[in-house]
């Protein structure tokens, strides 16, 4: 992302969401951001790294999450961001991908073909930006792949089938099964996603980080 011609001026993140507000909006999943909000992820070591972090030289200041209620990634992630900011006085403004695409353009995944949810952006009190993390964790990435192929598997999809291009007769039970997989691993993958953007604040504040 190139700060000198980012859309995310000062006057814009005020315009976000709050956390708060996001829930009152959102017409499904309320109930999973609020188990997820209410089974913190955050170790007492967490919460004090990103204190830290805050407290540093250009540290973290402001959040800015883009975010829709449907999306699973979503509902298992921003709890946390919701926590950190809780813990540490950051400022969370929640933004609707699909009704911010000039920001989300910004955050682009997949060499700039995916509009890929939740990304978190840490910027400095100033609105600068400092860095962002995409969507999961890299081991989420690679255990969700694993999953995806295993269930194509089983229901005699093709290696290619997605959940955008399958048939709509089979797209249910492909869907069913895998999220039925991946749930009990949620746990998991929150922890490895707060250990990612610790390393990610880690290296951009140039803090150390023994988490």
């Amino acid at each position: 992302m190139l700060e000198a011609t980012t859309v995310v001026t000062p006057a814009r993140f005020e315009q976000g969401l709050h956390y708060a507000d996001f829930l009152a909006q959102a017409t499904v999943n309320r109930d999973k951001f609020e188990l997820y909000h209410q089974q913190s992820a955050l170790t007492a070591d967490d919460v004090a790294f990103f204190k830290t972090a805050a407290a540093a030289p250009k540290g973290p200041a402001r959040i800015l999450a883009l975010a829709e209620a449907w999306c699973g990634d979503v509902f298992r992630e921003l709890p946390t961001v919701a926590r950190i900011a809780e813990a540490t006085g950051m400022d969370l403004r929640i933004f609707l991908r699909d009704q911010n695409p000039d920001i989300m353009d910004e955050f682009l995944s997949n060499e700039g073909k995916a509009r890929a949810i939740p990304v978190f952006v840490f910027y400095t009190k100033e609105t600068r930006y400092i860095t962002h993390f995409t969507e999961r964790s890299a081991g989420a990435h690679a255990e969700l792949a694993a999953i995806m192929d295993q269930v194509k598997r089983q229901l005699n999809l093709p290696p290619s089938a997605t959940f955008a291009t399958v048939p709509e007769a089979e797209r249910q039970a492909f869907l069913k099964e895998v999220i039925a997989r991946i749930t009990p691993r949620f746990p998991e993958w929150r922890k490895e996603s707060i250990k990612e953007m610790r390393a990610l604040l880690s290296a951009a504040l140039n803090l150390p980080d023994r988490g």
